[in-house]
């Protein structure tokens, strides 16, 4: 299999993984007004659903605009650099980007195994590392996209270097 197919696979699963976390997220929360305003009676874990849902889509939206490259950046200053300087700015941000989410993802560990054996307050079954777990996982992804993008701006430098001998 080919990378390119494999990217094109996990940027599908990530957007469809986010349309389908944010339906569930208005489902929920519509249903718990329509529940609490027309039959005066609520849904216990609505609310813990609704956090966890939403902080899984931000991690997941924040994974794709990194992937769109508009996540971490700063138009004002690159527009008005040489492409070369350009190139080598956001190469230095993308790495300092990656070992900032290093550090977090690393860093998370220490509170999923503080909270490895507790459970949600509506639903015991469910384990409160669900919600801590999103944080890994997106610096992981968050990675991912940035080392695509370092790769296509190694490139793009590399042809500027050529341009410039």
């Amino acid at each position: 299999m080919r990378i390119t197919s494999i990217n094109t696979i996990i940027d599908t699963i990530l957007f469809y993984l986010l349309s389908v976390t944010l339906a569930a997220l208005v489902s929920i929360c519509f249903t718990q007004v329509v529940a609490r305003y027309v039959f005066k009676a609520a849904f216990t874990w609505a609310e813990e659903v609704s956090i966890i849902l939403m902080l899984w889509a931000t991690w997941v939206a924040a994974c794709l605009a990194v992937k769109q490259d508009t996540h971490i950046r700063i138009r004002f200053l690159e527009e008005r650099l040489k492409p070369r300087s350009r190139l080598i700015i956001r190469l230095g941000v993308k790495s300092l980007s990656i070992l900032f989410l290093t550090v977090i993802a690393l860093a998370s560990k220490l509170v999923l195994a503080a909270m490895e054996n507790m459970t949600l307050m509506s639903l015991p079954s469910v384990p409160l590392n669900i919600i801590y777990l999103s944080v890994p996982c997106g610096c992981v992804l968050m990675i991912y996209y940035l080392l695509r993008s370092m790769a296509g701006d190694w490139q793009a430098l590399h042809i500027v270097n050529q341009e410039e001998s």
